[in-house]
């Protein structure tokens, strides 16, 4: 991740009873980052609309072909597309291999701005996430986002925070 710090020396000045206190400024901006990422090898089952495999292979380190099978026995089915479905099948097989999350949502307030990868890398630049988007589900490992392309703008609707 690509990491700049500034340093600004006396940027604020204030009187405490009759001292005058300066002290400094760090400030850390943080860039995010997209790395385009396919887990799947030559030898995997070849299909579309997969991006939940892909996921969660990327997001535990594990082998595509050990991940499609499992969210397969899940119920996963490329064709069959709603979200019920797609989060139980998604923490059924994070639950199979082993891994712990949290849920969290983003619902959206009126007049503010929704959440994204973008500014959810700024917030938790360490942590580890699948993230539910507008008809696609990606990861943000890091605050590195691992896809086959740059979803980075589109609103994060919820993400599980693996622990």
């Amino acid at each position: 991740m690509l990491t700049i710090i500034k340093i600004l020396h006396k940027c604020k000045n204030f009187f405490c009873g009759l001292k005058k206190i300066s002290y400094l400024c760090i400030i850390k901006l943080t860039t995010m980052i997209f790395r385009h990422t396919q887990p799947k090898t030559e030898n995997d089952i070849k299909c579309n609309g997969d991006c939940m495999v892909r996921a969660v292979t990327n997001v535990t380190n594990s082998e595509y072909s050990k991940v499609h099978k499992l969210m397969y026995d899940n119920g996963w089915r490329a064709s069959k597309r709603t979200d019920k479905e797609w989060e139980s099948q998604i923490t059924n097989t994070l639950v199979d291999l082993g891994f712990s999350y949290e849920r969290i949502s983003f619902p959206g307030v009126k007049g503010e701005k929704r959440m994204t990868a973008k500014t959810l890398s700024k917030i938790d630049p360490e942590g580890k996430y699948i993230i539910r988007v507008s008809k696609h589900v990606s990861v943000l490992d890091g605050g590195v986002l691992l896809d086959t392309w740059d979803c980075s703008d589109k609103c994060v609707y919820f993400v599980w925070k693996i622990k």
